[in-house]
């Protein structure tokens, strides 16, 4: 599995002025490094239980996380440009200087104003923190929305394997008269009945599986997962993301 991310500790610092393009490429790339283990962690947590409540045990692939493939691809695509976005310039853009004058603070290391300068990503990191939460899940939700793109490919693997599932004849025959069915490959009519009846449940039960892609991420980030996310412990890196952001003039 492959996420499009480098480590924090592997991004070259280079000097700028502000936080120019190469601190916003380091800053979101570092954002997206972090979130690689609780990502990966939902998604393996989502492709186990489609292999678990889905398919039948000949039926499932070796590595689960395969099924979502889709859905990883998409990820590894548009991750990084939504979320640099999401950061700059969405919310931090700008110059600090008021009346031509840098507030106390700014541009470094603690600047209280928004603006696009490394000191006001470390003030007002408690919104850093949420606006990365918020991309990562908004992403995460779309690509598993029922209709989407990824949703339908996704659909598409799981009831392939579902297909592939042992037939069990014969499930059709309480429900037709004897002499109807003596003039029926009665066999055949059982098979047709389960897999339609499979293909349904398999449905139905992929929805419900990814809609909570969003709740399972705000728990990995340490919330509880009905909308309380407890200000995300998990998924804060505070001290070392302000060391990191610092290392940009």
């Amino acid at each position: 599995m492959r996420f499009s991310v480098v480590l924090v500790a592997s991004l070259a610092l280079v000097v700028v002025s502000a936080c120019e393009q190469t601190c916003m490429d380091g800053v979101t790339h570092a954002w997206l490094s972090n979130y690689t283990t609780p990502v990966t962690d939902v998604l393996t947590a989502v492709a186990n239980q489609i292999s678990a409540n889905i398919l039948r045990p000949e039926s499932r692939p070796s590595e689960p996380l395969a099924l979502l493939q889709p859905i990883i691809n998409a990820y590894d695509d548009q991750s990084f440009s939504a979320l640099e976005t999401a950061i700059f310039p969405s919310f931090f853009h700008g110059k600090c200087q008021q009346d031509g004058v840098d507030p106390p603070g700014c541009p470094n290391p603690d600047c209280p104003v928004v603006c696009g300068t490394p000191g006001s990503l470390v003030h007002f990191y408690g919104k850093l923190r949420y606006i990365a939460y918020n991309q990562t899940r908004h992403m995460l939700e779309n690509l598993s929305k029922p209709g989407s793109t990824t949703y339908k490919q996704v659909e598409k693997m799981v009831l392939q394997h579902a297909s592939k599932s042992r037939r069990v004849p014969g499930s059709a025959q309480r429900y037709m008269r004897r002499d109807i069915l003596s003039t029926f490959d009665t066999s055949s009519v059982g098979e047709l009945t389960s897999l339609t009846t499979r293909s349904t449940d398999a449905e139905t039960t992929l929805k419900s599986i990814m809609s909570q892609v969003g709740s399972m991420l705000e728990k990995a980030c340490g919330g509880s997962g009905d909308g309380n996310s407890n200000g995300l412990p998990d998924c804060s890196w505070e001290g070392e993301m302000k060391a990191f952001i610092l290392s940009y003039p």
